[in-house]
């Protein structure tokens, strides 16, 4: 399967705090998550329009003064070994990266963090360890959703984050915690609400997000835990 840039946002103030960026997406996932809502880019993405990496990166050239960095993200880019090639070409004109990944390659990851190429590692956590083939719709081996946990936080800058769908227990996010706690990873985890819009398994669609209320009260509970916590899209 060969790697296809399916989007490309040129100015995004949202993706990396602090930072303009310009952020890729690369079509294809190995995760069929139901609450996803990325439902074309994930299951259909030879549907979508492919675009041409020399015009991205003759953008970035052109507006090297004015973006700090760019944010490569899904789908899911470590599927393929060509994300290599394609962080070398974007560090090359001088740009840090972030990188969206849902932790199921650490083979990718190590080599990202051997050479250098990812200043910033945001990795989704999905639920507890438990329950991962459930949330999924796949059966991975979670050994090497730990080995990517570990590696992330490696990394020069990192966050761990979790979308509360109603099918996440507080239960399952405290499992999270204490695992995080028990491996002193602890630098920096959000708290994301689910919007119920275009899900891959339209059951999610039918499904109440938490009250905003609540998506505070687990931030409550687990905030102390590290240095940086915070919630998004409430």
């Amino acid at each position: 399967m060969k790697m296809e840039i399916k989007g490309f946002v040129p100015t995004s103030l949202v993706d990396w705090e602090g930072k303009v960026t310009s952020v890729i997406f690369v079509g294809g996932c190995n995760f069929k998550c139901g609450y996803c809502s990325n439902k074309d880019l994930v299951l259909h993405p030879e549907e979508l329009k492919s675009i041409d990496l020399k015009g991205i990166l003759e953008y970035l050239v052109r507006n090297k003064d004015f973006i700090d960095g760019v944010v490569i993200s899904g789908g899911e880019p470590t599927l393929y070994p060509e994300v290599i090639t394609l962080c070398k070409e974007i560090k090359n004109i001088g740009f840090k990266i972030k990188l969206d990944t849902n932790g199921s390659n650490p083979e990718r990851l190590k080599e990202f963090l051997d050479n250098g190429l990812v200043e910033y590692l945001a990795m989704d956590i999905k639920t507890s360890f438990e329950k991962y083939k459930e949330l999924i719709n796949f059966d991975w081996d979670i050994e090497k959703i730990k080995k990517s946990i570990f590696l992330v936080s490696q990394f020069p800058e990192y966050e761990f984050r979790i979308t509360l769908s109603p099918v996440v227990k507080k239960e399952d996010l405290l499992s999270i915690v204490k695992y995080l706690k028990e491996n002193r990873i602890n630098k920096s985890f959000f708290l994301h609400q689910f919007k119920p819009d275009s899900c891959i398994n339209g059951e999610f669609e039918k499904m109440t997000p938490y009250k905003d209320s609540q998506i505070l009260e687990f931030h409550e509970l687990i905030k102390d835990f590290f240095e940086k916590c915070g919630v998004r899209n409430i």
